[in-house]
C-alpha cells in the first residue's frame, strides 16, 4: 500500500509526493529478495544451459508448455505451487475414417474462446531530479500473444468420442508481438495547489508528466492462419495444409516519441490518483525482415522464405493507465484499491494493511486479466531499522488457467 509501488511506476505525479513518513512503521524503501532466481539457476545451472532440455526442442524431455509457463511467469520469486505443466503424452484412436486424439491433462490448455496473454512493463526506471524536474532512462518490455481456435479444431483436440470428422477444416489464427528497448526520459512533477495543512502536510493537488524517446532494441511479430483440410475419408485421401504465416523481425533501433501524464489529490487521510502512460508511443523500425513460413506435408518440414528485407515497420506500445484510491485510518491501518490496464484486460486490486508496533499484516483480492479472482496475504516483522516482509499470492500467469501460488520476500529499511 506504499506510494513507491504501482502508483509511482504508472503515475508521474507521485514523483512529487513524499513517501508516508508520517505513517507509523512505514519503511523508507524495500529491496526484493529474488529467491525464485536462486531456485531456477539451481535447477538450470548456467554452465549447463547448452544442454538444458528446457530450452532445446531436440531433447526427449523438452516440454513446450513448461517453457511457455516460464516465459509468461518469470521465476523471480519462489513458486510455492507451480502452474500445472501437462505432459507430452498423448494417445490416438485410428481407423480408416476415424481419428480421435486424447491429450490427457493437456486438454485443459485448449481455450473455449480466443486466448491470449499480454502486458507492458518497465523493467528499469533510473534517474535523478532537482526542483521537480527528472532526467532518466526507462527500460520497456511489451508482449501480446493471441490465439483463436475454431470450433472444429477445438472439438478435434478435446472431444475423445467424436474427434476429427471427414471434410473438417481445422484452423488456428495466431497474432503475437514482442518488443523491448530503452527510453531516455525527461519529466516534471510538482504540487500546484496546497491544502489547508500548509507545507508540513502532503495535502494538495499534484501533477506530473514525462516525455520519452524510445529506442527499440528488439521487435518480432508472427501472424497468420493455419488450416488443415480433411478429405472425404480421413485416411483414404491426403489432407492439405494451408499456412499463410508471416514473421517480422527488426534490427535495432526502432525509434519513437511518447509521454506520460498523471494527477494526484490528497486531503488528510484520503488520496486519489490517475496516471496514463505511453501516450502516442509509436515506434518506427527502419530495417525489418519479413519471412513467409509454410509447411510441406510431403517432406514434413517447415520452409521459410524471405519476401521483404530492409523494409519499414511501425509498432505501438499500448496505453497503460492506473486509477487508485487509499484511505489511512489512525496510525496503522490503510485500505486501498487500484485499477490497472497494461495492454490486455483490466486488473483490479483491493487490499488492506494493519501495522501494530513491529508487526504488519496485509491481505487483498484481485481480478486478473482473465477475469479470475486471485487472493493475497502477507506480513512483516521489524528489527530496529531493518524489517523482513513475506507475501503469498495466487495467479494464473501461465498457459493453463489453474492458479499457482508465489511467495515474495523483501528486506525493508526504516
Amino acid at each position: 500500500m506504499s506510494r513507491d509501488g504501482n502508483v509511482r511506476r504508472y503515475n508521474p505525479a507521485y514523483r512529487a509526493v513524499k513517501n508516508r513518513s508520517n505513517v507509523s512503521g512505514a519503511p523508507k524503501f524495500s529491496i526484493p529478495i529474488p529467491l525464485g532466481l536462486i531456485q531456477f539457476f539451481k535447477d538450470h545451472p548456467l554452465n549447463q544451459l547448452g544442454d538444458d532440455p528446457l530450452f532445446h526442442p531436440d531433447s526427449a524431455r523438452f516440454n513446450p508448455f513448461e517453457l511457455m509457463n516460464t516465459i509468461f511467469n518469470p521465476p523471480i520469486f519462489y513458486e510455492v505451487r507451480k502452474a500445472p505443466t501437462p505432459t507430452n503424452d498423448v494417445s490416438f484412436t485410428v481407423g480408416r475414417n476415424q481419428l480421435i486424439l486424447n491429450l490427457g491433462p493437456s486438454r485443459v490448455l485448449i481455450p473455449e474462446q480466443s486466448f491470449g496473454l499480454g502486458s507492458t512493463s518497465r523493467l528499469v526506471d533510473a534517474g535523478f531530479g532537482m526542483a521537480g524536474f527528472n532526467i532518466g532512462v526507462t527500460g520497456f518490455f511489451h508482449y501480446d500473444a493471441a490465439f483463436t481456435v475454431d470450433t472444429a479444431l477445438r472439438r478435434a483436440l478435446t472431444d475423445t468420442l467424436v474427434g476429427v470428422q471427414p471434410n473438417d477444416t481445422l484452423a488456428l489464427l495466431t497474432d503475437a508481438i514482442m518488443q523491448a528497448g530503452l527510453a531516455p526520459s525527461v519529466g516534471y512533477a510538482g504540487r500546484i495547489l496546497r491544502g489547508a495543512g500548509g507545507d508540513e502536510s502532503d495535502d494538495g493537488l499534484y501533477i506530473g508528466g514525462a516525455v520519452h524517446y524510445y529506442l527499440g532494441g528488439y521487435y518480432a511479430r508472427a501472424t497468420g492462419p493455419t488450416e488443415l483440410q480433411i478429405g472425404d475419408t480421413i485416411f483414404a485421401s491426403t489432407p492439405t495444409i494451408q499456412a499463410d504465416g508471416r514473421i517480422r523481425t527488426a534490427k535495432p533501433y526502432g525509434r519513437g516519441v511518447g509521454g506520460d501524464v498523471g494527477i494526484v489529490w490528497i486531503s488528510g487521510p484520503f488520496e486519489v490518483g490517475l496516471g496514463v502512460n505511453d501516450i502516442g508511443a509509436e515506434l518506427t523500425w527502419s530495417d525489418t525482415k519479413v519471412q513467409q513460413v509454410s509447411y510441406d506435408l510431403n517432406s514434413s518440414s517447415f520452409n521459410s522464405t524471405v519476401i521483404q528485407n530492409g523494409v519499414e515497420s511501425k509498432t505501438k506500445l499500448p496505453i497503460t493507465y492506473i486509477a487508485n484510491a487509499a484511505l489511512r485510518m489512525g496510525t496503522g491501518t490503510t485500505v486501498g484499491a487500484d485499477v490497472v490496464n497494461s495492454g490486455r484486460g483490466t486488473v483490479v486490486h483491493v487490499g488492506a494493511e494493519q501495522r501494530t508496533g513491529p508487526f504488519a499484516v496485509r491481505g487483498g483480492v484481485s481480478r486478473d486479466q482473465r477475469k479470475k479472482m486471485q487472493f493475497g496475504v502477507g506480513g512483516g516483522l521489524r528489527f530496529g531499522s531493518i524489517g523482513l516482509d513475506v507475501g503469498l499470492w495466487t495467479h494464473s500467469n501461465s498457459i493453463a488457467t489453474q492458479r499457482a501460488i508465489t511467495m515474495a520476500t523483501s528486506i525493508s529499511v526504516y
